[in-house]
């Protein structure tokens, strides 16, 4: 069974409105929400290491937190959407951008405990 690894990350579009309809504002081309490039880059390395790393093993889900259906998750584990928050089944093991070293560790701790 693959451990799920659930990364929640600012969605590009954040539709506040009445069932999803609102107009998008843009400010100097950029979206108002969406995710800083300091986060970005690192996380894509992240992710291509970790399929390289784990393959089958890690099921790895980009989540949009400012989403309806992770309402759930954001209340529960007090995830600020603006920051990338790193969860391992319900537990959430890091904010920010963590060293690969120490994800890792964390997700081979679960590997074990799963198997």
């Amino acid at each position: 069974m693959a451990v799920q690894l659930k990364i929640f990350m600012q969605g590009r579009f954040f539709m506040p409105g009445c069932c999803g309809i609102t107009a998008l504002r843009a400010t100097d081309g950029e979206e108002l929400f969406s995710n800083p490039e300091e986060f970005r880059a690192p996380v894509g390395k992240f992710i291509d290491a970790a399929k390289k790393r784990y393959g089958e093993a890690l099921d790895i889900s980009a989540v949009n937190s400012w989403g309806f259906f992770s309402l759930w998750d954001v209340v529960r584990l007090g995830i600020k959407p603006a920051v990338p928050t790193w969860v391992i089944g319900s537990k959430k093991i890091h904010e920010g951008v963590p060293s690969q070293d120490g994800l890792f560790a964390a997700i081979d701790a679960e590997l074990s405990r799963a198997s």
